[in-house]
């Protein structure tokens, strides 16, 4: 049986506790959104889809040596976004400010190697942020879209970006379960 898996790095409970704060402003314009669940903000490295065990053991085996030599980081989590028309919102993210570079460049590292081993996903733009809600319909759109602008420059709090984790996800009724497969430490700073 196939799972779907993808890479990604947890952020602290600081900045999760924050984000929160953002997550009942943009609840708060009464729009049809569903925000995320703090136990599952996360900065999405790249989704893999479904693998089998052997393409599970292909990515552990590609990915320990490879990260394994990268250095930690902080980066500071910062401002609202959208992706979607630019009229329209579909997913609402927070983004990075401090160490966007950094991030970018472990992102790129990282998709390189799976690319290697023949794990070519879609091809999209690296852009390091965190899902913080999905738009479910257009009710309240300007609202939304308002709060989105006014949280642009908001400052959520640093992060210290020390591991990826390959991750599984299941779909339940209630939403994703997340669990962690695969660990991959970063060396400290």
């Amino acid at each position: 049986m196939q799972n779907r898996y993808f890479l990604a790095i947890d952020i602290n409970d600081h900045v999760k506790m924050n984000v929160k704060v953002a997550q009942r402003h943009v609840k708060g314009r009464e729009g049809d959104v569903k925000v995320v669940e703090a136990k599952n903000l996360h900065f999405t490295v790249r989704f893999l889809g479904n693998l089998s065990g052997e393409q599970v053991k292909r990515v552990i085996d590609a990915l320990k040596p490879l990260l394994e030599d990268e250095i930690s980081s902080n980066v500071s989590v910062q401002g609202l976004g959208f992706f979607g028309a630019p009229n329209v919102p579909r997913v609402i993210w927070a983004g990075v400010s401090q160490g966007k570079s950094y991030i970018e460049g472990l992102f790129a590292r990282i998709s390189k190697k799976l690319d290697e081993i023949g794990l070519k996903t879609e091809e999209k733009e690296v852009f390091p942020h965190i899902t913080i809600a999905r738009v479910r319909s257009e009710k309240n759109i300007n609202m939304l879209k308002e709060i989105i602008s006014k949280e642009r420059e908001s400052f959520y709090g640093e992060t210290l970006v020390d591991a990826v984790k390959l991750k599984s996800s299941t779909l339940t009724p209630e939403g994703p379960v997340y669990s962690d497969v695969a660990v991959f430490p970063l060396r400290k700073l």
